[in-house]
């Protein structure tokens, strides 16, 4: 089973996000690795979003799938994705 640094997963987050169409619009990324009620490995992801009203979903959906699509690459824990208001 493959667990990558967490210190790499979240600059691998940050990444994507910065590339993404949110780009400027997102603020800190924090990742936490957890055992879920089954204790299957699980990353928990939080993305800072500035004005988190005033974005388009789609682009929330696509930024999303990209995170979990780079997690997945570098790690086989199942990564959660959760973007929250950003100050």
């Amino acid at each position: 089973m493959q667990h990558s640094d967490l210190t790499k997963l979240e600059e691998r987050v940050r990444e994507v996000a910065r590339k993404s169409a949110l780009g400027r619009h997102l603020g800190n990324v924090r990742l936490e690795a957890e055992a879920d009620d089954e204790g299957s490995g699980l990353l928990r992801v939080l993305v800072g979003v500035r004005a988190l009203d005033e974005v388009n979903d789609v682009d929330l959906e696509r930024l999303l799938a990209s995170i979990e699509s780079a997690l997945s690459a570098l790690d086989d824990r199942f990564p959660s994705v959760r973007f929250e208001e950003a100050a």
